[in-house]
């Protein structure tokens, strides 16, 4: 049903037929936001697309595919010069400083976001407590930069005062949208496209529609993951097998022009950059 839904909706958008997308997404349960005309992304791409990776280790069990995970995926990125976004839970990190010091001495860059210290759920605490955490994961992952990124734990969204207070300027949102990062909450919502876990295994061809597709609608395709989501059975290389000619599709389309490809934070720093010059944002959705 989505690979039908999807090649109807990347035929549509060739044609213009928007409303035919919209309509087609909303039987797979993803929105269809058109982007403005005119829209430019990093480098002055009509597209772009960022992966943003939850570390975070809320079970025991995990922590082994957690390292597993974490190192295939910096592979891919050196592989294919695919910088990342990972929202760093701060215990984790300290749990697992080998693995935290993967990503800060990975030779491609990668942006180090914010997911709590503890993975706390903004729904469940209050805003002294939930800015408390916060700054104990900043304290923790000792940062070079403040960080531009927030990744709420459960995607469950509250406290953006909070966020604002602290200086970040995007976040994941919960619903999955086809179109441009969103201005709401005084943040940038960059709304996911595709979760990646096990059950992706084999989904290479339907990941690479919704990359299609977001080019041709100047779109973001955001696709997220955790690490330990990619090991099935303790072995992360089967997953390789659908995640590798995505990475390789990323990179094709980058260097043909037609897709940047960038960190959570570099998207929102471009979308910064745009709002003196140019009416990129819409009424705010608070």
């Amino acid at each position: 049903m989505k690979n039908v839904a999807l090649d109807g909706a990347r035929l549509s958008a060739s044609v213009g037929a928007g409303f035919v997308t919209r309509r087609m997404l909303r039987e797979i349960r993803i929105a269809y936001d058109a982007s403005p005309r005119g829209t430019r992304y990093p480098g002055g791409a009509k597209a772009a697309a960022c992966i943003s990776v939850d570390f975070d280790v809320t079970e025991s069990h995990r922590y082994g595919p957690n390292r597993a995970g974490t190192e295939k995926l910096l592979e891919l990125s050196q592989r294919y010069e695919v910088p990342l976004t990972w929202a760093i839970c701060g215990k984790t990190a300290v749990e697992d400083m080998d693995s935290y010091h993967r990503i800060l001495d990975s030779p491609v860059s990668q942006e180090i976001g914010i997911h709590t210290y503890s993975h706390m759920d903004a729904l469940k605490s209050g805003p002294t407590e939930f800015e408390e955490d916060i700054t104990k994961c900043l304290d923790a992952l000792d940062m070079r930069s403040a960080p531009r990124t927030f990744v709420f734990p459960w995607n469950r969204e509250n406290h953006f005062e909070v966020l604002r207070k602290l200086g970040f300027k995007t976040y994941r949102g919960k619903e999955r949208v086809i179109g441009p990062p969103d201005h709401s909450n005084g943040l940038w919502n960059e709304r996911p496209v595709y979760y990646v876990d096990q059950k992706s295994f084999g989904a290479e061809s339907l990941i690479m529609k919704y990359v299609d597709l977001c080019s041709r609608t100047s779109a973001v395709f955001h696709l997220w993951t955790h690490p330990w989501s990619i090991v099935m059975e303790g072995d992360p290389n089967p997953m390789l097998k659908t995640l590798d000619p995505v990475f390789s599709h990323l990179r094709e389309m980058n260097r043909r022009g037609l897709l940047a490809l960038c960190t959570m934070g570099e998207i929102a720093d471009h979308f910064d950059s745009t709002l003196a010059s140019r009416s990129m944002v819409r009424p705010e959705s608070n």
